[in-house]
């Protein structure tokens, strides 16, 4: 098998494994009848791995229109995408494997990871079985169907992370972009952060956190990854001859208003439709599957038809987010929220990225031209960000 399905793992990942209308562009007709024979023939191979998961798996309707898969937690419970459910408003069904069909109602909501539960009626439903198995990177992931077939393959292409800003340690420095010693230059103090707290001023160059000699902006921020809000750290700050040893108790970073603009969401967009909440969870895997937005809320497994957790959004052409089963047992040990309260965050609402304050031109600006140049950076960035992980993903030959 190994010398089979490898070769032609590339194609299909074009292809698109359960996903045959999605035509691969500039293929002759026996190319393309070559395509979907290996496609059948993988879909044939990778189903003896989905068999267990697919009992525990659900196609949730409204009506004619498929709205999300779900994870059937316990006999009569399900966890699903709440963004996706919540738009139909009621009226909600579920079908299982073996093509059962129950009536389903949302009885709580985790807003904040943009899953629902639901609670059907009727026959009892396979509860999934997870696995505290954590993929290692490039790991081999699938989602099943409920009939059994793959509805999305693809790799871990990122481990474990947390994707919410507002989780990530905050020193609260604004940093010089022109200066061009070696530490960071401080431009800007933020209030109600550590750093005012500690007496930092703008002026002071930040030499070293703990130690580590920082040789710019970049450097200072990668000394605070994998650092938790309520630590504290300790800069070695220079101010003009004289060193001196800060301790600074780190807080949360702010939340900030989002503002994508139309072209990155034409590039997130590239590649086919995505999830409407697709950002901002607290514990994901990042993965190179291709679930359509109607198919997330489903398990996930690995080569061994272990689930190692559940499918949480579809965010462009090359992400997708996995939740891990650790993390989802995490979240089922808290009552969800009452239905009737809970809100659907929109996408401007998801996690921005730190933007600094640009000076005002000789002149000033016009009403609103700040906001308007902090959307243009927060773009600019975000874009950056998007085409360099594309270029990643071309050198890597994917």
């Amino acid at each position: 098998m190994k010398q089979t399905i490898f070769p032609i793992l590339g194609l299909l990942w074009l292809h698109g494994v359960a996903a045959a209308e999605d035509d691969i562009p500039l293929l002759r007709p026996e190319e393309q009848q070559a395509v979907e024979a290996q496609t059948a023939e993988f879909n044939r191979a990778i189903q003896p791995a989905l068999t267990e998961a697919a009992k525990s798996t659900v196609r949730v309707w409204s009506g004619k229109r498929r709205l999300a898969y779900g994870t059937v937690i316990v006999e009569n419970r399900i966890l699903t995408k709440w963004s996706e459910v919540a738009r139909a408003g009621g009226n909600l069904r579920v079908e299982g494997a073996g093509g059962v069909v129950l009536a389903a109602t949302v009885s709580g909501v985790y807003e904040d990871d943009d899953l629902a539960v639901l609670e059907t009626t009727g026959s009892p439903l396979t509860p999934v079985r997870w696995t505290m198995t954590s993929p290692a990177l490039g790991s081999f992931l699938a989602a099943p169907q409920p009939d059994g077939r793959p509805a999305a393959f693809g790799v871990v292409s990122v481990l474990e992370r947390n994707l919410r800003d507002t989780d990530s340690a905050f020193l609260g420095v604004i940093g010089s972009m022109d200066f061009t010693g070696p530490g960071v230059r401080i431009e800007e103090i933020a209030p109600d952060s550590g750093a005012a707290a500690a007496g930092l001023k703008p002026g002071q160059i930040i030499v070293k956190v703990g130690e580590r000699p920082i040789s710019g902006l970049l450097e200072l921020k990668n000394s605070l990854v994998g650092v938790s809000p309520g630590s504290k750290i300790k800069l070695l700050v220079r101010s003009g001859k004289t060193e001196e040893e800060v301790e600074v108790l780190l807080g949360n970073r702010p939340d900030l208003p989002h503002f994508p603009g139309d072209r990155l969401r034409q590039m997130e967009r590239m590649g086919g439709p995505i999830s409407r909440v697709r950002d901002s969870f607290s514990r994901v895997i990042q993965t190179d599957m291709r679930p359509r937005p109607d198919q997330i809320g489903g398990p996930v497994v690995d080569l061994k038809g272990r689930v190692i957790g559940i499918t949480m959004a579809r965010t462009d052409r090359t992400r997708s987010f996995v939740m891990p089963a650790a993390a989802v047992q995490k979240l089922l040990e808290n009552a969800p929220q009452d239905a009737a309260l809970a809100q659907v965050r929109k996408p401007d609402e998801q996690a921005a990225l730190p933007v600094r304050r640009m000076a005002a031109p000789q002149g000033g600006l016009q009403p609103g031209g700040e906001d308007r140049l902090r959307r243009h950076l927060t773009e600019m960035q975000r874009l950056m960000d998007f085409m360099r992980e594309e270029m990643e993903n071309l050198e890597q030959g994917r």
